[in-house]
C-alpha cells in the first residue's frame, strides 16, 4: 500500500519526517511521499528547507527501510502558475487552494505550462467552484493527454462520485493520497482505494 500525499512539519504538518516514516512502517505501507506546501504560502517549502528535508528523508529511509519520496504540493494561482523551488523533486502535486472563479481554466493552464505529476484534491467542496460539464470534460482531456495523475484524496473525499463515473472509461493514471497533516491520518487511504476499485479497475496507479 502507498500514500503519496503527506505533509510534514516542513510546512503545516504536525509530525517530523522520522515520525511519519515510523508510523508508515508500523502500518505496513510500502511507499510514501512527503509533499509539503510550496512557497506561495508563508510557511511553505523553499530551496533551503527542501534540501534539509531531503537529508532527513535519507536518514528515515535507512532507519525504517521504507521508500520515501521527496515531493511538493504547489498551489495554482489565478493565472495557472505555480511557484516551484529549484530542487529536483520526485513528485509535484498541483492544487487549487482558494476561491477564485476560474477554477477549471487555471488547472488546465497549469497542466499545459508546467511539468507536473498529479492534480490534487480536484473538486473538493472546501474550495470554491461552479460545476461546468464542458470544462470538466476538457480538463479530463488534458489530464489524459499530458499523462498527469488524478488524485483520489481520502481527506477531502474527492473527486465526487459523478465526476469519477465520467473518468471510468478513460485511460487515466491515478494517485492515492491521505492528505495527512498529522500522524493519525498517515496511511488513511481507504476511501481512495475503494474508489479506485470501483471506477478505475483498468487504470494505472501512479508509481513514482
Amino acid at each position: 500500500m502507498m500514500d503519496y500525499h503527506i505533509h510534514s512539519n516542513y510546512s503545516d504538518g504536525k509530525a517530523s519526517v522520522l515520525q511519519i516514516a515510523k508510523r508508515a512502517k508500523e502500518l505496513g505501507l510500502r511507499e510514501i511521499a512527503i509533499v509539503d506546501h510550496s512557497v506561495e504560502l508563508s510557511f511553505g517549502l523553499d530551496e533551503r528547507k527542501a534540501k534539509k528535508r531531503a537529508e532527513e528523508i535519507e536518514i528515515a529511509k535507512e532507519t525504517y527501510e521504507i521508500k520515501i519520496y521527496s515531493g511538493i504540493e504547489c498551489g495554482i494561482n489565478s493565472f495557472g502558475e505555480i511557484y516551484l523551488p529549484e530542487f529536483d523533486f520526485d513528485l509535484v502535486i498541483v492544487s487549487v487552494h482558494d476561491f477564485a472563479l476560474n477554477y477549471f481554466d487555471r488547472i488546465i493552464k497549469c497542466i499545459e505550462k508546467n511539468e507536473v505529476h498529479v492534480v490534487g484534491h480536484l473538486l473538493s467542496e472546501n474550495f470554491g467552484y461552479s460545476r461546468d460539464l464542458e470544462k470538466e470534460m476538457l480538463l479530463l482531456d488534458k489530464i489524459e493527454a499530458f499523462d498527469v495523475a488524478l488524485e483520489l484524496n481520502s481527506r477531502h473525499r474527492c473527486p465526487p462520485e459523478d465526476f469519477l463515473a465520467m473518468c471510468s472509461e478513460r485511460d487515466l493514471r491515478i494517485s492515492i493520497g491521505s492528505d495527512a497533516h498529522g500522524l493519525e491520518r498517515v496511511g488513511n487511504v481507504g476511501w481512495s482505494l475503494e474508489k479506485a476499485k470501483k471506477y478505475f479497475w483498468r487504470a494505472k496507479i501512479l508509481r513514482v
